[in-house]
């Protein structure tokens, strides 16, 4: 008897200490995935004003087209623009629904192998956001200077 609830004890303790060890793992992955969102969520203003610059610089083609300005570069830097704009657009979207869709705290009411899962989920889901981010807005300073 005195050797069942030994091993109970023992046993009790791994799983207590696998627990902690789980706990941490989780803690520090929902930091992770938090620090990239805070230091990616600031860059959607320069999102704004990238596609407030794209949509004159489109506008000020489509003015120029109007009134029989035309050569092949301004059809060529027109369909640049609209891409970029569309990048941009697309790299909002992508923060925005990552916003809506994440669910850091009801993760963490999971099993512990369930939450490590899903916490390692939305670090590569948050990655890409970020990746499309900075990417978008690198191609449109670069095509607006």
């Amino acid at each position: 008897m005195k050797n069942l609830i030994l091993l109970s004890i023992i046993a009790t303790l791994f799983y207590a200490c696998g627990t902690d060890k789980d706990q941490e793992k989780i803690a520090g992955l929902e930091t992770e995935v938090l620090a990239i969102h805070d230091e990616v969520m600031p860059r959607q203003e320069d999102i704004v004003g990238l596609k407030s610059q794209l949509a004159k610089k489109i506008q000020g083609i489509d003015s120029l087209q109007n009134v029989g300005v035309s050569s092949n570069t301004m059809a060529e830097q027109r369909i640049k623009a609209v891409d970029l704009n569309q990048k941009l657009i697309d790299a909002d979207k992508l923060m925005m629904d990552w916003m809506h869709q994440y669910r850091g705290d009801s993760a963490k009411k999971l099993d512990p192998k369930l939450s490590i899962t899903y916490f390692e989920k939305e670090k590569e889901r948050i990655l890409l956001v970020k990746q499309a981010t900075l990417k978008s807005i690198q191609e449109a300073k670069t095509f607006l200077e």
